[in-house]
């Protein structure tokens, strides 16, 4: 399936929240049923931690999204496999929706993208894991033009990913009320 970029926003503009929102009422309202949010990466790597750190804020509000991955219970590259196959039996026809850290080419550091079809995690450092999602929201975390030593300024710092991760999380949060508030779901 070729993927289709939904929207993007960088984390720091004022609307992106709600920029994010309008298009998750866009793409996962007509679904048959509600998707499920796979958060990957890793606690351990500050360029890895978007996903878990987004899945953690999510789990925090105690909603209705059904959310795997988190700073506790991380899906990496070292159980992602057999992660997805046991999600594949509990949940066999829900849409899944992967979200990851990312690099880009020459985006900017902070962009959130999300697009139609899986992503390929791991694929920055090469590691050959399997496709997951349905949909993919990323977080840019650096770009592939800008390669520098991680000692260098331009390498982006957790407050930065904690800030994309507070968009992305309060973004699904206001898709879901929104939902439950009558919006077709």
């Amino acid at each position: 399936m070729e993927s289709r970029l939904i929207a993007a926003v960088h984390y720091a503009q004022p609307d992106s929240r709600s920029v994010l929102t309008r298009a998750f009422m866009d793409s996962f309202n007509d679904a048959d049923q509600p998707p499920v949010f796979i958060c990957i990466g890793s606690d351990r790597h500050l360029l890895d931690c978007l996903g878990p750190l987004t899945g953690t804020m999510l789990t925090e509000q105690n909603t209705n999204i059904v959310v795997l991955g988190t700073l506790l219970e991380p899906w990496h590259a070292g159980n992602l496999g057999l992660k997805l196959r046991d999600l594949r039996v509990q949940y066999p026809f829900r849409p899944m929706v992967a979200i990851d850290a990312s690099i880009g080419n020459n985006e900017p550091p902070g962009l959130i993208k999300l697009k139609t079809g899986p992503i390929k995690p791991g694929k920055a450092v090469q590691k050959n894991l399997p496709r997951v999602g349905d949909f993919a929201i990323t977080g840019l975390v650096g770009n592939r033009a800008s390669r520098q030593p991680a000692s260098a300024a331009g390498v982006i710092s957790l407050a930065h990913v904690y800030s994309m991760s507070r968009v992305i999380s309060d973004a699904v949060i206001s898709w879901e009320k929104e939902c439950r508030n009558g919006a077709r779901h």
